[in-house]
């Protein structure tokens, strides 16, 4: 079925100068003159800026053809009687129902009015206006049409506030998801882009740089670039550098300066005031001027960024926070466990000679009493005395005395195994615990700690000032319940020592060993 043999050349005028798109008329009639006389009453016809398309159809299956790849057409005339009686009628149907158009406006025109009463007409379908073509002057056409073409554009209009009212929640919900001021300013840009149906050339700034940071009078922070713009993200622009060219950052700097937004023919720039005080501006290019319907849709979707961008900078700050108190948290952490160290240490080491103090050698040693009394193992205890600490201490001084303190215990250290325990007993007496040592074994141990320790003289004053000590061994036995018991028979021992000259070592023999007086 051809539609463009009559009258082709009015069925597609030339666009108007200034580029808006033609309200688009079809004409469905199977009488031509019909058609000549309509284009003769509306071919000058302009309602709010634009011209008229009329489209002609001779039949109501032509109509519906053209219909299904018009679905912008504003108003159909449609006449009732055409290759049937009911052509028209049926015709209305299927534009509501099968291709469920409803914001077409359809205006009935039929020349037998009796074969279709227009109060039944109206109450069963879906028209808009019926007019009988024997009273249909010029004038009445031209009055039915604007009264059409307003209708129509007010229900496109409410459709296109819903569709966008629709997208904005999805975008701004989409929105709400993302909590890194990065992505979220990436976000803006690629919804706004979809939002307005345009390619993503955008970019969004704002009045202050990273991290909140004020920057110099005329200077702004982008947030996020988009397509050509996408290297600018995270760089600080004005009107005198080369981040983005400088027209387009005299606007970011003008929607600042005046706090407004501006819609240009071919770029929008949206000035967004966020209830956080913060002041942030987006710019997109268009590819048109936006009508007032997409202005006030785009204030909308601005007013929800500036409550989905304060989100998020809310977000952003509590992390900052939430990052600095954990630090601060792990900092007096880290402090509390070493004071604790400090503390345990000051509480079990001795802290002129570094090694174990007299409390927490005796923990030491009834632990390992533990366990040797449930395995049957061996143990053997030292007391090591320096024989001429005094005279070192009084003739040389404190600081002498302490260093010769030190030495023993570095050397005897030395001589020991890793598995022995050494402790400060009290003033120059030391204590050493042997794990799974025998009497032989520990005696072997003790001498080889009492000559290392005569090998090393205490240098003060430039002068060597040698240095012995004696000491007493014995070996725990079952009978003992406690480490005291075993250190008293080596006490003895000790005490057997310096009496046979010193410097020497004496192993604890009951029924020979020396008692104190």
């Amino acid at each position: 079925m051809e539609t463009d043999l009559l009258f082709a050349d009015d069925d597609q005028p030339p666009p108007p100068e200034d580029g808006a798109e033609p309200w688009i008329v079809l004409i469905a009639d199977d009488d031509p003159e019909v058609h000549a006389v309509t284009r003769l009453a509306l071919g000058g016809l302009r309602y709010k800026g634009r011209r008229l398309s009329l489209v002609s159809a001779l039949s109501a299956g032509e109509a519906a053809a053209i219909l299904r790849c018009t679905p912008n057409a504003a108003i159909i005339l449609l006449d009732v009687v055409m290759e049937t009686d009911d052509a028209g009628l049926r015709l209305v149907r299927t534009i509501r129902e099968d291709l469920n158009n409803h914001a077409i406006r359809i205006i009935l025109r039929t020349g037998q009015p009796g074969q279709a009463p227009e109060e039944d007409v109206v109450l069963a379908y879906d028209i808009n206006d019926y007019k009988s073509k024997a009273e249909l002057t010029a004038k009445k056409l031209f009055t039915s049409v604007v009264a059409a073409l307003r209708a129509y554009a007010d229900i496109v209009a409410l459709e296109t506030n819903r569709r966008g009212l629709q997208q904005i929640i999805q975008s701004t919900d989409r929105l709400f998801e993302l909590r890194c001021m990065q992505q979220f300013a990436a976000g803006v840009l690629t919804q706004l882009s979809v939002f307005l149906r345009v390619k993503p050339d955008a970019i969004l700034c704002a009045q202050r740089g990273a991290a909140g940071r004020p920057l110099p009078d005329g200077a702004f922070y982008v947030l996020a670039g988009a397509g050509c713009y996408a290297e600018a993200a995270g760089q600080t622009a004005s009107p005198t550098g080369a981040v983005i060219p400088p027209a387009l950052a005299g606007r970011i700097t003008e929607a600042f300066r005046s706090r407004r937004s501006h819609y240009g023919a071919n770029e929008t720039t949206l000035f967004i005031r966020v209830p956080d005080g913060h002041e942030v501006a987006a710019w997109i290019h268009t590819d048109r001027p936006l009508d007032e319907v997409d202005r006030g849709l785009v204030e909308v979707f601005a007013s929800k960024i500036a409550l989905s961008f304060a989100n998020v900078s809310l977000y952003e700050r509590l992390r900052e926070a939430n990052e600095t108190l954990e630090a601060r948290v792990a900092e007096r952490t880290r402090a509390l466990e070493a004071a604790n160290a400090k503390l345990e240490r000051l509480a079990t080491v001795d802290p002129l000679t570094a090694v174990w103090n007299r409390r927490h050698f005796l923990d030491l040693a009834a632990a390992e009493l533990g366990r040797a009394h449930r395995h049957g193992r061996r143990l053997s205890v030292i007391l090591l005395d320096l024989d001429n600490f005094k005279a070192v201490n009084d003739g040389h001084g404190h600081a002498a005395g302490d260093e010769a303190l030190r030495t023993a215990v570095v050397r005897a250290r030395e001589a020991l195994r890793t598995s022995d325990q050494i402790a400060r007993f009290g003033g120059e007496e030391f204590v050493a615990l042997l794990p799974e040592t025998d009497l032989a074994g520990a005696r072997i141990v003790a001498e080889r700690v009492r000559a290392a320790i005569a090998g090393s003289p205490v240098v003060t004053d430039g002068r060597a000032i040698p240095i012995t000590a004696s000491l007493g061994v014995a070996e725990w036995n079952a009978s003992e319940p406690s480490i005291e018991l075993t250190l008293r028979r080596a006490d003895a021992a000790l005490y057997e020592a310096k009496l046979a000259g010193r410097d020497r070592v004496c192993v604890a023999d009951e029924p020979k060993a020396p008692v104190r007086p």
